[in-house]
């Protein structure tokens, strides 16, 4: 599904912690950079406000945060983030789709904003008619986890554990039609398991009764799972893109290990309303594009377990609506009703 970027050489440097990493950059952008020369004429007129589907200090935040103070720069105006989180991302959708279509407001458009929710819940916007795709911004894979005492040390050992004992494996997810819930139905059904969902009201509580042994497996963010995987309290036995992580190059993935053509990732870009004229999109594109590109950005995105993307507005439409045909397919094949 994505075409993986190159990552610069300094993107490779030594990882970061990642919930220092996030709480120490939430602090950093938390202000808005002063302007620099306009590059548009006319365009932007006034500040810029960029609405995020959820609350601050996240990964997603975090991101926003980081795009929106390069955007400014590059537009001369101050691009301000308004957090807006619940509802699934349904509250800013709304918002957003509710402004004046001039430019100067845009979404921090996310896989659960623009697939999960619309797919699972009956919402008030159309993620493809109501939006005008900008840029793609990012995007980060899941790792599969089994607890550390777990007898499978690769992918094909954990598939052949769960076709000798049908039924005695287990998966924790964030919840019913999370992404770590579809990721882990779409894995089930490539390879042929059966296997338990016992889902949890968010990741952590999850991921605590992985630690303890009480799931079998799961699949987590690779920032959010970083410090468990390193300290030894669990163990990572493939990543969910088909390229290597530059935070943890030695993970394999799972397209590689017996499971072709497995891959699914969260992932973040812009979105206007849909009505927003031509030329100023293209505007917001480029800005946003030229943010991503930054050496700087990639330079944080990698110490995330973030690749920076930066398309085009056609190639990021055309992915979304491939993620929406895929992560339906995955809903309609593990049953799942809104």
């Amino acid at each position: 599904m994505f075409r993986p970027l190159h990552h610069p050489a300094h993107a490779r440097r030594p990882a970061l912690a990642a919930q220092g990493t996030i709480a120490a950059l939430a602090i950093l952008f938390a202000v808005p950079s002063a302007p620099a020369a306009a590059q548009s004429p006319g365009f932007p007129e006034r500040p810029l406000r960029m609405i995020v589907p959820f609350a601050p200090g996240g990964v997603a935040d975090i991101v926003a945060r980081i795009v929106a103070q390069k955007m400014g720069e590059n537009m001369g105006q101050t691009v301000v983030v308004d957090n807006r989180a619940g509802a699934g991302g349904s509250i800013a959708a709304e918002l957003t789709t509710a402004a004046r279509p001039d430019g100067h407001t845009i979404l921090l458009c996310t896989s659960s904003v623009a697939v999960f929710n619309p797919l699972l819940s009956k919402v008030k916007y159309d993620p493809i008619r109501d939006f005008a795709p900008l840029s793609m911004v990012s995007s980060a894979p899941f790792v599969l986890l089994v607890p550390a005492n777990s007898p499978a040390g690769s992918v094909q050992e954990l598939i052949a554990l769960a076709r000798a004992k049908p039924g005695s494996i287990s998966f924790g997810s964030a919840g019913i039609g999370s992404a770590s819930h579809l990721i882990t139905e779409i894995f089930v059904s490539m390879t042929g398991i059966k296997a338990t969902h016992v889902p949890y009201k968010g990741t952590a509580p999850a991921t605590n009764d992985l630690l303890a042994g009480n799931l079998q497996m799961m699949f987590d963010s690779i920032s959010a799972s970083v410090q468990h995987i390193k300290s030894g309290r669990v163990r990572a036995l493939g990543i969910s893109k088909r390229t290597r992580s530059p935070l943890m190059p030695s993970l394999v993935p799972i397209a590689d290990s017996g499971v072709p053509g497995f891959e699914g990732v969260s992932w973040q870009g812009m979105c206007a309303p849909a009505a927003v004229p031509r030329p100023i999109a293209q505007v917001l594109t480029a800005a946003v594009v030229r943010a991503v590109k930054a050496p700087e950005t990639a330079e944080t995105f990698a110490g995330l377990g973030i690749e920076g993307v930066g398309s085009s507005a056609e190639e990021f439409r055309a992915f979304h609506k491939a993620e929406i045909a895929k992560w339906g397919k995955a809903i309609r094949d593990a049953g799942i009703r809104p």
